[in-house]
């Protein structure tokens, strides 16, 4: 249901009934044709976001809270370390005339996120980067994820899953399923228990 299109195509008349994503990707990650970009959009669409929380951990262009967003999210907290994700998703959100309002977004990581909720929890963290950095991200999920929130990480190669699952589990996370495009992976977790 949802169609990306650069910001200067007219949106083709019999596209007219999807969600359209418009896209000035600039320098940052995030055009929607990545394996693991259309993961986490696929993911996004089968489970709706309507009404809750989402953080976008490594935001890029912004794609991903855009259609968190358009699929009916009520706010967004967005983070990345690099400064040009950080202005394309803002240049991007008003290029699809979003409310700036819904979006929350920072230059930084984990730890900038963790202050712009203030203290809220997520409904759904997403997170679209290497399996490295997501593994040295992992023990920090619990101080922004809600007791029984969820997560999509994406930016995994298949052969990394079964490292990257039995860690989580460590954590208190728990794999709900496992999705693939093209020797690349998306895992949808859920958080089960506390943390040690």
């Amino acid at each position: 249901s949802i169609l990306i299109l650069p910001k200067w195509l007219v949106v083709p008349e019999q596209y007219l009934d999807r969600i359209i994503i418009r896209l000035d990707p600039g320098c940052a990650f995030g055009t929607g044709s990545h394996p693991t970009t259309r993961l986490c959009l696929e993911a996004l669409e089968r489970n709706s976001p309507l009404s809750l929380t989402v953080a976008d951990l490594g935001c890029g262009s912004g794609i991903l809270s855009l259609a968190a967003l358009k699929l009916g999210a009520d706010e967004v907290f967005a983070v990345d370390i690099d400064s040009l994700a950080v202005t394309a998703t803002k240049n991007n959100f008003l290029l699809n005339e979003v409310n700036l309002n819904r979006l929350n977004i920072s230059q930084g990581s984990i730890d900038s996120l963790e202050l712009i909720m203030k203290s809220k929890q997520t409904d759904l963290l997403i997170c679209n980067i290497l399996a490295s950095t997501i593994k040295k991200l992992i023990p920090n999920f619990k101080n922004i994820s809600k007791f029984h929130g969820k997560a999509l990480l994406s930016g995994i190669l298949l052969d990394q899953v079964p490292d990257l699952l039995t860690y989580l589990e460590l954590f208190g996370w728990t794999n709900i399923e496992t999705y693939e495009n093209d020797g690349w992976a998306l895992l949808e977790i859920s958080r089960h228990r506390y943390s040690n």
